[in-house]
C-alpha cells in the first residue's frame, strides 16, 4: 500500500491505497524526476507519479527476486537480485 501526504499540513492526499499488481515490498522506495519507483520481491518496479493524485505511469520486471533497495551510482541503477546484480542505465 502507499500513502501520500502534504509536507506542510500533514493531511492526506490519499492513504493506503494499493498498487495494481504489486506483490509484497522489501526494498525502500526511490523518487528521480517526479517520480516514484516501488520495486517489489517478485522483481517488478512500479512508477509512480509524484503529486497529490495516485497515477500509475508504468510498470517494468526483472525475472528475479529482490529483497534489498536498489542504489544509484555514476547514472546507473543498481539492483541485487537473490542470485545476480543487475545495472540499469540509459545511454
Amino acid at each position: 500500500m502507499i500513502s501520500c501526504y502534504d509536507a506542510k499540513t500533514g493531511k492526506a492526499a490519499y492513504s493506503k491505497e494499493r498498487i495494481t499488481g504489486a506483490r509484497a515490498f522489501w526494498a525502500s522506495l526511490w523518487a528521480h524526476d517526479g517520480k516514484i519507483y516501488c520495486l517489489d520481491e517478485e522483481g517488478q518496479t512500479f512508477v509512480i507519479q509524484a503529486g497529490a493524485e495516485l497515477k500509475q505511469l508504468g510498470k517494468n520486471s526483472i525475472k528475479q527476486m529482490f529483497w534489498s533497495t536498489p542504489s544509484a551510482a555514476g547514472g546507473a541503477l543498481l539492483q541485487r537480485g537473490v542470485d545476480l546484480l543487475f545495472c540499469v542505465k540509459a545511454d
